[in-house]
């Protein structure tokens, strides 16, 4: 079965900020209890997730007695903001700015007298607090029928201020609008539809074009959630409206081959990618011969990174290679075994728990076999340990300690029980620490253990460029995976750097890291600190760059696959070693 992801599913801007807000605030020092004003957003399931951080809920203004309330994205009147700032101590307001925008168009042409029409659902809680800025009076109209007997008890005279509900459909509005301009004839028209209401809308017209069947996930009370079905639905497509993957079954999915998937804008990334992961197994049920084994056993070995092993130690091929050395197995296997048990160990230890919210398929996999990963990854740090001896003391020391550093950043070494207020317990939880470290451990292992085997001083340019080709690769590979992960690790508090400078900005670094390790490895290879595999390996870091490119035009659909792309890119360089020294030796 072919699926398509909506590029424009998951949360909006004013979601997102809204989510974000209420995240930061609750790991700061603010006066408790923390509440939001009515439900932050339209999703139960984020709602359950933010009650389970301490993150109440007041659905009336007499249920706030202090603490902090968090105004949602919807935005409320001035009316009610001036009661909250009565009874709370602190106000946070988490209105969308988009929204907050017609609140600032309604006041202002209130002021001159103008009457309000709102076009938008009347129980809306963004309509209801538009209506609250309407000093000189307001009507809120859903739709055409209602429009006829609505417009009738407006007087002739009267100057008119047309504004949207954010996320009301487009056509709806132009034809309210044109009954409003043909019944007044001063009419100021204020299109305040959000773009990505707008998009969101179009692609799924598109989307239900090119599929038998389309899946929109999100609260069966978010009213842009039920827009999206009625659009998909006005194509004449089959629709199915989901809050969770739960309600997908066999039979929903009996005969499609070609489905669409996309998402309101108060949906989490978890809640999606949860519905994806039910279709792919759905689907991969139905199909027969060893096509489905062939999956698992694939999808398997990319979970445990037995695939980012031995793209580890096509790297070390390449780094080998490009510092002009004998190639020998024991240092690929080496790092194979390091790089596979810390990755292991990381995952499995991972005590914030992102991953069931970055990748419920992973999640679920670890918490199946834990007990046999935990083994494995034991093993394979013994192994490592003893491989390295072979090698020589100073590699073995080294593996030694890298091995150590690597337990040491995950180990809680400041205890809760004795330091109650600290955030930071562990190396890990230091600031954008996680995707740096990864980089300098794959180095290690694959440009600094292999050269370890003889000291030579002369050799540390040639040592210094792979080192550098190594980790600039791998730190955009993590950074990349991490740029995937933003909203779960949001949510569980991990700051990484996506998080910590934000996405444009990370791409931008990424794509400057790109540029910078392709001149790097061009004037190595001019000056002698490098062989001429340097001018080869460009073309692996220019492929790096194509897999930025290709996460700037949307998440992958399936995120396993993107991760192995992004590895084939190791596997290739090792590839292009062998074949160098097998032309050159």
């Amino acid at each position: 079965m072919k699926i398509r992801l909506a590029k424009t599913a998951g949360f909006c801007m004013g979601v997102r900020r809204a989510v974000e807000m209420v995240l930061d605030i609750q790991r700061q020092s603010v006066p408790t209890p923390i509440v939001t004003y009515g439900p932050l957003i339209h999703n139960p399931q984020t709602l359950k997730l933010l009650e389970s951080k301490g993150i109440g809920q007041a659905s009336d203004l007499s249920e706030v007695h202090g603490g902090t309330v968090i105004i949602r994205a919807h935005g409320i009147s001035p009316q009610e903001r001036q009661e909250l700032q009565q009874r709370a101590d602190l106000v946070v307001d988490a209105t969308c700015p988009r929204v907050a925008r017609v609140q600032a168009i309604i006041a202002k042409r209130a002021q001159a007298g103008d009457f309000c029409v709102i076009v938008g659902d009347r129980d809306h809680p963004e309509v209801k607090g538009l209506m609250g800025f309407a000093a000189a009076g307001a009507i809120a109209i859903p739709d055409q029928s209602s429009a006829v007997i609505a417009l009738d008890e407006i007087p002739d005279n009267r100057r008119i201020c047309l504004v949207a509900q954010t996320t009301q459909e487009p056509e709806k509005f132009e034809a309210i609008s044109r009954m409003v301009k043909d019944r007044f004839r001063d009419v100021r028209s204020y299109n305040t539809i959000c773009d990505s209401t707008r998009k969101r809308q179009h692609e799924v017209a598109q989307l239900a074009e090119v599929v038998d069947l389309v899946v929109v996930v999100g609260g069966r009370g978010s009213g842009n959630t039920a827009r999206l079905v009625k659009v998909a639905e006005a194509k004449g497509k089959k629709t199915l409206h989901v809050e969770t993957e739960e309600e997908l079954s066999p039979q929903s999915l009996e005969g499609i081959d070609a489905l669409g998937v996309t998402a309101g804008a108060s949906t989490p990334n978890w809640l999606i990618l949860s519905v994806i992961d039910k279709i792919k197994e759905i689907d991969l049920q139905r199909k027969k011969g060893l096509y489905p084994l062939a999956r698992k056993v694939i999808d398997v070995v990319i979970m445990t990174y037995l695939w980012a092993a031995l793209a580890c130690g096509a790297l070390t091929t390449a780094c080998m290679a490009l510092q002009n050395m004998s190639l020998a197995a024991l240092p690929v296997a080496v790092s194979c075994l390091f790089v596979f048990s810390m990755h292991l160990f990381n995952r499995i230890h991972d005590a914030s728990g992102a991953v069931r919210f970055n990748t419920p398929q992973i999640a679920a996999f670890y918490a199946t076999n834990r007990t046999l990963l935990t083994g494995l990854a034991a093993c394979s740090s013994v192994l490592a340990l003893t491989l390295s001896f072979f090698m020589g003391i100073y590699p073995f020391l080294l593996v030694l300690l890298m091995i150590s550093a690597g337990a040491i950043y995950t180990a809680e070494l400041l205890p809760p029980r004795l330091f109650p207020s600290l955030k930071w317990r562990s190396l890990k939880d230091f600031p954008g620490s996680k995707t740096p470290l990864v980089a300098a451990g794959w180095a290690m292992a694959a440009a600094v253990v292999p050269a370890s085997r003889t000291i030579d001083f002369s050799l540390l340019p040639s040592i210094a460029t792979a080192f550098f080709f190594a980790a600039g690769c791998v730190f955009t590979r993590t950074a990349l995976s991490d740029l995937l992960d933003i909203q779960g690790d949001r949510i569980v508090g991990r700051e990484t750097i996506p998080i910590l400078i934000g996405a444009p900005r990370t791409i931008k670094l990424l794509n400057a890291l790109v540029v910078c390790i392709i001149c790097i490895l061009g004037v190595a290879a001019w000056w002698g600190w490098a062989t001429g595999l340097a001018w080869w390996l460009m073309g692996n870091v220019l492929l790096l760059g194509v897999l930025v490119g290709l996460y700037r035009k949307g998440h992958p659909v399936d995120r396993l696959f993107f991760e192995a792309l992004v590895d084939c890119n190791f596997i290739l360089a090792g590839i292009e070693a062998l074949l160098y020294r097998f032309m050159y030796a």
